[in-house]
């Protein structure tokens, strides 16, 4: 599990996650506007669906959560859509700004 600190909150995500989700945000141009992303996550041990934005500038920290692995519904489906993006983007050959 890793958490990830955006905005000053913290949410707790599978590895996965969190992994697909920082691979997008280093694929984004920083002239595109903020795009939306929705991840499973735990914010205070509880189950939540977090929706925010991001741009090639967001700050996000991700880091090693001491807490075993906890299968979150809708995993695969937020890292199917973060990954489908990121190849969205990297085939119209924007570059890396990371």
């Amino acid at each position: 599990m890793r958490t990830l600190t955006y905005g000053g909150s913290e949410l707790v995500t599978t590895d996965a996650v969190a992994e697909a989700l920082l691979d997008y945000v280093v694929t984004l141009p920083l002239n595109r506007p903020p795009e939306p992303v929705t991840i499973p996550a735990l914010q205070q041990g509880r189950p939540v669906t977090a929706r925010f934005l991001v741009t090639a500038l967001t700050p996000l920290l991700v880091t090693t959560a001491e807490r075993p692995d906890v299968p979150l519904d809708g995993e695969a489906h937020a890292i199917d859509v973060l990954r489908h993006k990121a190849d969205r983007l990297d085939s119209i050959g924007y570059e890396f700004h990371g």
